[in-house]
C-alpha cells in the first residue's frame, strides 16, 4: 500500500507539469502556415492596377482626387488659370498698356539716333583735326577715325533695330483691335533716320 501512495505521488506532479507545458506550449511553424492560409482564404482578393494589367483591366481612368477638396482644390486651379489668361488678354488691349509699350519702343529709338547724331559730330570733328594736324598726330587721329566709324556702323544695327521693333508693335498693335487713330498717336512723333556712312581719310 505504502508502495502504491508512493507511485502515486510520483506520477501526479510529472502529469501536472505535463499537462501545463501542454498548454504554455508555443505553435509549431505548420501550426502558424495553416492559421495564415486560413486568414487569406478568408480575405477579398484586392486587384492592383499597374501599367501591365491597366489594358487588362479595361484601360479606365483612375481618379487620384481624395475627395470633395481635391476636386475643389483643382477647380480653383483652373478658374485661376482662366482668370489669368483672361487678364493677359485685357493686358494687351489695355490702352495704358500700349501707352507704355509704344513710349518705351520711341525712347529706344530716339537714344539710338542721337547716339548716331553724336558719334557723326565726333566724326567730322576727327575729320577736321586730321585735315589740320601732321605727322604723329594724324596716324594717332586716322585711328581715332577708324574706331568711331565702326561705332557708328554698330549703332545704325541698333537704328534699324529699333526701327523693327517699333513696326512690329504697330503691327500686333491692329491685331488686337487697336484703332489706326489711336495707333498714330500713340506712336507719336519718331526721329528722321540721319545716319551718313562716312570713311575716314586714309
Amino acid at each position: 500500500m505504502i508502495r502504491v501512495m508512493l507511485l502515486v505521488l510520483l506520477l501526479v506532479p510529472t502529469w501536472i507539469f505535463a499537462q501545463e507545458n501542454k498548454e504554455t506550449k508555443e505553435p509549431t511553424l505548420a501550426e502558424l502556415a495553416r492559421q495564415e492560409r486560413e486568414r487569406r482564404a478568408q480575405l477579398k482578393e484586392i486587384l492592383i492596377i499597374t501599367n501591365a494589367n491597366l489594358k487588362r483591366v479595361g484601360g479606365s481612368f483612375v481618379s487620384t482626387a481624395t475627395g470633395p477638396e481635391a476636386k475643389t482644390a483643382a477647380t480653383e486651379g483652373e478658374e485661376g488659370a482662366e482668370a489669368g489668361e483672361n487678364s493677359s488678354e485685357k493686358a494687351e488691349t489695355d490702352p495704358a498698356d500700349w501707352e507704355g509699350r509704344f513710349t518705351e519702343t520711341r525712347l529706344n529709338l530716339k537714344n539710338a539716333v542721337n547716339r548716331d547724331l553724336v558719334l557723326q559730330l565726333k566724326m567730322n570733328d576727327l575729320r577736321n583735326q586730321y585735315l589740320s594736324g601732321s605727322g604723329t598726330s594724324q596716324a594717332r587721329i586716322q585711328q581715332q577715325l577708324l574706331e568711331t566709324q565702326q561705332e557708328i556702323e554698330m549703332n545704325a544695327t541698333d537704328v534699324r533695330s529699333a526701327r523693327q521693333a517699333m513696326d512690329t508693335l504697330q503691327g500686333k498693335a491692329q491685331k488686337e483691335g487697336v484703332s489706326n487713330d489711336q495707333i498714330i498717336g500713340l506712336v507719336g512723333e519718331l526721329p528722321p533716320d540721319t545716319s551718313i556712312f562716312t570713311k575716314p581719310d586714309q
